[in-house]
């Protein structure tokens, strides 16, 4: 019997859904069913970790994200924010300043949890759903510092990394059946009230 931990990189499997028109079909996804589904049927789940920043200056989007938080903690998944912060980039065609936002700490909030949680003894198989490849030396420092765990990834449905593969105990493809298998019904109900899958998410 083993005991597994998830570490959802959401913004990864967010852009690997909606880099591809068929698959935004597939953004109200249970992370607590997959889970259920990747480990074999004597091991156990001891945390599902989803972490995530709001893009503050989209307000449709942050009502989107909103309600697929409140489901997903209806799952019981935790979540942990990161954030976005300004950034002013000059175009090198036109010289000009304009100003865009980049996301901040989920890698580092990635590989602070995946690790302490091994120093911690949580868990004895870890498995981060991320293509980013700035996790591997999160992935080596466990590997040195707690080597009887298992580090393993599954890679978004249009991503994958070669580092992380070369590195890794075992791995999974997000395949488009698990997808579909995994989704939350499009009403979730949460004590007396309930969240609805948004529309263009069907």
């Amino acid at each position: 019997m083993a005991r597994y931990c998830f570490y959802i990189d959401g913004f990864n499997v967010y852009y690997a859904l909606q880099e591809r028109p068929q698959y935004r079909k597939y953004k109200w996804l249970n992370y607590r069913k997959l889970a259920e589904t990747v480990i074999r049927a004597h091991d156990t789940i001891a945390g599902i970790f989803y972490f995530t920043a709001l893009v503050k200056w989209k307000p449709e989007s942050v009502k989107r994200h909103e309600q697929y938080i409140k489901a997903l903690r209806s799952a019981g998944v935790e979540i942990v924010r990161g954030r976005f912060m300004r950034k002013k980039i000059r175009c090198h065609v036109c010289n000009e300043y304009f100003v865009t936002h980049e996301e901040k700490q989920s890698d580092v909030n990635i590989a602070l949890k995946v690790l302490g949680d091994a120093v911690d003894d949580v868990y004895d198989r870890a498995l981060i759903i991320s293509a980013d490849s700035d996790l591997l030396p999160v992935i080596k420092s466990v590997q040195k510092h707690a080597p009887d765990k298992e580090i393993g990834v599954m890679f978004p449905i249009t991503l994958t990394s070669f580092e992380l593969r070369q590195n890794v105990a075992f791995r999974f493809k997000m395949q488009e059946k698990l997808l579909s298998a995994c989704q939350f019904p499009d009403e979730v109900k949460i004590g007396s009230s309930s969240v609805t899958r948004p529309e263009s998410w069907r």
